[in-house]
């Protein structure tokens, strides 16, 4: 999750103290304004229950601040904010859930009230969740599974998002909703009624389907989120393949379409509205799509020609998301700030570096943030097991050749070091 504070403001309270009110936004999207005080009041109580794993909350100053004291602290209080939200343990805590529903009722001014929330699946089918305006993500995501009746060891595999429907009737994906968030209040606060709340899939790596495919509810919610993509062209099947998708989709037979489609190149894919790029030429248009093995980037240039550039995700060394100064002087636009991705590739011996310019930046840094949290996954936790191993085998061996003939005290105390020498260097150590 991308937390940045692009906005502050100066105001006035009832009593006439001027402070300095922050707007903090998740994904490029408003989520609450806060003040200094309050947060530093939160960071206190925060400590009372995490003590040293909080990050340093950023210093009052005594004095009058200056510009360039402002910007750092403003920087400080982001930077702050980011590593918290990426923290599952605090994230996920009943005192940070409970702070940010308070501001996100008290930056948008909503009362608690009953309500009925539609949720949509990709295929246009409605669930009506009853909510409160101050329910948050995970609440309505588990309310919405449980109507349609989805195993709740599954509901992990599964997220709410916020889609825009285009004129074409494809759709956008604008983020994923965060399990903190009030999304009665995200979606209120989206301009216009083309938004709304979706469930689909929150991985990247298409094998993880497999996992899925003992509940019946599970392949459904896969099977019309892949018919979904299929139409919109987000995979790219050959002739043949299109053919046989396109007879399975007429039978309706969703373990089969399944089954063929995770055969397709580019199943699984994210793909961008077109944007622009600085490659091969500034203001070049290009399609992107992100998937969990390779990204496809499809630019058209200014005479007409088409170029491909398509790269193993994993060849994407760096990435930033800017917000930056808009350069049109058009008095009608709306924001004075466009986003730009800006990701650096190995091609070869050398690196290459290409910027975007587009509203789905955050989107795209999200999904490449997931790609790389599920690709280790398994090659870490088998060398953890080895390594517990090797520190087992060695651990033995030591103490049976250095057992000490003194008291029990000497003992655990030579086991501890002995801890520390495999645990941190076991792989110079000649078993």
């Amino acid at each position: 999750m991308h937390i940045n504070i692009p906005v502050t403001e100066e105001v006035q309270d009832s009593l006439g103290a001027r402070f300095v009110l922050y707007s903090v936004h998740l994904e490029g999207i408003l989520l609450f304004k806060v003040r200094y005080s309050d947060l530093h009041l939160w960071d206190e109580q925060l400590h009372r229950v995490f003590g040293n794993l909080l990050p340093t909350f950023p210093p009052k100053y005594f004095l009058a601040m200056t510009n360039s004291m402002a910007e750092e602290r403003r920087l400080q209080l982001e930077q702050y904010l980011q590593q918290l939200v990426s923290d599952p343990v605090i994230s996920n805590s009943e005192i940070f859930i409970d702070f940010i529903k308070k501001l996100q009722m008290e930056t948008f001014k909503m009362p608690t009230v009953d309500l009925i929330l539609k949720v949509y699946l990709p295929d246009g089918t409605q669930i009506k969740v009853d909510a409160l305006t101050m329910d948050t993500a995970e609440q309505v995501l588990k309310s919405a599974l449980y109507k349609i009746g989805l195993s709740r060891e599954l509901m992990e595999y599964f997220s709410l998002f916020i889609t825009h429907r285009e004129y074409n009737g494809d759709i956008t994906v604008v983020k994923q909703i965060a399990d903190f968030e009030l999304p009665f209040i995200t979606i209120w606060n989206m301009d216009g009624e083309t938004f709304q709340i979706d469930i689909r899939k929150c991985y990247m790596n298409p094998a993880t389907d497999a996992m899925l495919m003992g509940c019946t509810t599970a392949i459904h919610l896969l099977y019309v989120q892949a018919v979904q993509e299929f139409t919109m062209n987000w995979s790219r099947p050959t002739d043949e393949q299109r053919q046989k998708l396109q007879h399975l989709l007429e039978a309706h037979d969703e373990v089969k379409f399944l089954h063929l489609i995770q055969e397709v190149e580019s199943y699984g894919h994210v793909q961008l509205r077109p944007c622009t790029s600085n490659y091969p030429e500034p203001g070049t248009s290009v399609t992107v799509s992100v998937g969990y093995v390779d990204t496809h980037c499809c630019f058209q240039t200014s005479n007409g020609n088409q170029e491909i550039l398509q790269l193993r995700t994993s060849a994407v060394t760096c990435w930033n998301v800017q917000m930056c100064q808009s350069d049109t002087e058009d008095a009608g636009v709306d924001s004075k700030h466009h986003l730009e991705f800006t990701f650096e590739y190995n091609q070869g011996e050398t690196k290459q570096c290409i910027t975007l310019r587009t509203d789905q930046a955050f989107l795209l840094s999200t999904c490449l943030k997931k790609i790389l949290f599920e690709q280790p996954v398994v090659g870490t936790k088998e060398a953890m097991e080895i390594q517990v191993e090797r520190k087992t085998i060695f651990s033995k061996k030591f103490n049976q050749k250095h057992k000490p003939s003194g008291d029990h005290g000497k003992e655990v105390l030579l086991s501890k070091t002995m801890d520390n020498v495999v645990f941190d260097g076991f792989t110079d150590i000649n078993l």
